[in-house]
């Protein structure tokens, strides 16, 4: 097996794992929604253990890099464009195609945990300004 090859199913396997977080965040919206404390918790939980998950793979890639970086004396630190880029063997149309996919993946998962924060934040500062209301009454 060549190492884009390996590349691009380590890659494949990352954008499974972003395809459950985006899921696992989507659902952990509607519990925010509906002030389901230990559903968020359950979500929230699986996806600590897919995020486990995608930090694994993420070092086999980089470590897989950094060994055929070395065995070629490219640059250790080479970014996965600037390796494909250097490696130019016939599957490295799919593997780009795979890689820009994970970067979409990413950055789709990126904006719902950004929302759901802000989601979280503005319930926080709800309960807050009633808890003070309260208090006052």
């Amino acid at each position: 097996m060549n190492i884009l090859h390996t590349l691009q199913t380590i890659i494949s396997e990352e954008i499974d794992i972003y395809n459950r977080l985006i899921d696992l965040e989507e659902q952990k919206r509607g519990a925010i929604v509906t002030f389901n404390g230990d559903r968020l918790f359950s979500l929230s939980k699986e996806q600590e253990e897919m995020l486990l998950k995608l930090e694994k793979l993420e070092k086999e890639r980089q470590q897989i890099m950094k060994k055929h970086a070395k065995y070629n004396t490219l640059q250790a630190d080479i970014t996965l464009k600037d390796f494909i880029a250097l490696v130019k063997q016939n599957d490295a149309d799919a593997i780009t195609s795979c890689a820009f996919e994970l970067k979409q993946r990413i950055e789709k998962f990126l904006r719902l945990y950004e929302t759901n924060k802000k989601l979280i934040n503005d319930n926080i500062e709800f309960f807050n300004i009633v808890i003070t209301s309260l208090r006052k009454a």
